[in-house]
């Protein structure tokens, strides 16, 4: 399979968990989580983690979602948003990982609707028209009405940005591919847990087409150039 500018025919854009917020500290060894240190994270991977995610995938995914907009692409934002404030809407095992590490202090829980990092972040600029939907798992489409909206907009081809690409960025590119979509992953827009995993995420995942954000903009720019040329014949 080519891609060529005829993917952005029956198009959407779909960003997974880039949300609102601020950029935490750095981390020690210490700090780390119990269950990360049994999967084998250490505090200078995550900090790498952060730093990708802050100053490469945040920038190009803000210009991905303004290159997406430009061509009249199909929006469409996930984030976290479960609903109750004890989270008995979101999926068990992340519900149980969360009384694991903050206990019944659903303070620290964070992703409850309303709250600030329920939200895509300010910088994507999010306009009337554009979808802007919450999940409770790691799984869109398990856990959001995501893949009726896609029917709905009768789309076949999906732009994908975001994170984890080893949990929820991955895993709702792989059921959408399972589902029959065609997937195309814009690569430096999107962040993990651990950056010495990032791309391994990536590769998991099985997209139809990875590409990094300067190649996904030139194909947009090629797109503007053949309607350009359409226009003046």
């Amino acid at each position: 399979m080519r891609l060529d500018t005829d993917f952005f025919e029956q198009c959407a854009f779909v960003s997974v968990d880039f949300q609102e917020g601020g950029r935490g500290g750095r981390m020690c060894d210490a700090e780390l989580p119990a269950l990360w240190k049994e999967m084998g994270f250490t505090a200078g991977d995550v900090n790498a983690a952060s730093d990708f995610g802050w100053d490469v995938a945040r920038p190009n995914a803000i210009r991905v979602v303004e290159a997406c907009r430009s061509i009249g692409l199909s929006m469409v934002f996930i984030h976290w948003g479960h609903l109750y404030p004890d989270g008995m809407d979101l999926d068990p095992i992340i519900r149980r990982t969360m009384l694991e590490a903050h206990g019944t202090d659903y303070a620290k829980w964070g992703g409850r609707i309303g709250e600030n990092g329920s939200r895509p972040p300010e910088a994507f600029a999010v306009r009337p028209g554009e979808y802007v939907m919450a999940k409770t798992a790691q799984d869109a489409f398990i856990s959001s009405n995501i893949e009726f909206l896609l029917h709905n907009l009768g789309v076949r081809n999906l732009v994908f940005i975001g994170g984890h690409t080893e949990a929820c960025l991955g895993k709702t590119s792989t059921s959408a591919k399972r589902k029959g979509f065609i997937t195309l992953c814009v690569e430096d827009a999107t962040f993990n847990a651990r950056e010495s995993t990032r791309l391994k995420g990536i590769h998991e995942s099985q997209y139809d087409f990875v590409v990094k954000t300067d190649e996904f903009l030139a194909l947009v720019e090629k797109r503007n150039a053949e309607y350009a040329a359409l226009k003046g014949n």
